[in-house]
């Protein structure tokens, strides 16, 4: 059960650091945003950028930019379509999230194809979202360091278990065999590695709103690229997200994602000193 002294040590920490510049602080590559489907993307992005990541790129269909640029003007843009810039890109970040309205027609098997053909070992992946859909669609092998972030339908399409078979033992035994770091979302998220597991018992019902699971993609990307220890970053954020949705649902009836990511900053500062 994750327990919030153990998170203010797997935080990220500034206050003694010295000489250090944006790179020194991760850089995230967000993928997704298929025309007229840019909100998920944009949420990621900003949940990315608010947890701390020395830089963040989206790439997005590119009547997006312009919303992108409006609500992030720190963001870098790329076009979803440009599978040159898309490959450099790849190879100059430190986390790759995939996902996030990136649909399911053929650019958006192009591209995904492209990306778990183009990463490599030493950086991490995260599909979510409709990434998950095309990844139990596709034979592909993941790299070495996944993160599979599911709800319990995308989790079904993934193994073939119905939400009342996805048990403890099924679901690590699942991790193993896909290799990936799991983190299954639900009312208490859990975390599967071949290893172990992690339960999350925060959250609320006034979390329960669309664009929550971006919100979590990208402080789970923006935090992973300032942790060397990636296990660490994903169970940090899991809970960070929660904790803050919890402690603004207790004057609003509905907590918005983007409320939770504007959010990032400040509970990131609290949490992160308390084991200093």
């Amino acid at each position: 059960m994750l327990e919030q002294h153990q998170v203010s040590e797997w935080l990220p920490y500034r206050e003694q650091d010295k000489d250090t510049n944006k790179r020194d602080y991760g850089q995230v590559l967000l993928i997704g945003g298929s025309r007229g489907m840019g909100g998920a993307i944009l949420m990621a992005a900003e949940a990315a950028m608010m947890s701390g990541a020395g830089l963040t790129t989206v790439a997005t269909d590119e009547n997006h930019f312009s919303a992108l640029h409006t609500r992030l003007p720190e963001a870098m843009a790329v076009p979803l379509e440009d599978v040159k810039e898309i490959r450099h890109q790849i190879k100059k970040n430190t986390v790759i999230a995939m996902g996030p309205g990136l649909g399911l027609d053929e650019k958006a098997r192009d591209v995904f194809r492209l990306v778990l053909k183009e990463v490599e070992q030493h950086q991490t992946l995260l599909l979510d979202a409709d990434a998950l859909t095309l990844l139990s669609e596709e034979k592909v092998d993941l790299p070495q360091m996944t993160i599979l972030t599911p709800h319990a339908g995308e989790w079904q399409r993934l193994t073939g278990l119905k939400p009342e078979e996805q048990s403890e033992n099924e679901n690590r035994k699942w991790a193993n065999k896909l290799g990936a770091l799991v983190v299954l979302k639900g009312d208490q998220t859990r975390i599967y590695t071949p290893e172990a597991s992690y339960l999350n018992i925060k959250g609320t019902p006034a979390m329960a709103t669309g664009g929550m699971g971006d919100c979590l993609t990208g402080c789970i990307a923006g935090i992973c690229a300032q942790n060397e220890d990636v296990l660490e970053g994903v169970l940090a954020a899991v809970f960070l997200h929660s904790y803050i949705g919890c402690s603004l649902a207790q004057t609003r009836h509905v907590v918005r994602p983007t409320e939770i990511a504007q959010s990032l900053p400040v509970y990131m500062k609290q949490l992160s000193t308390l084991s200093k």
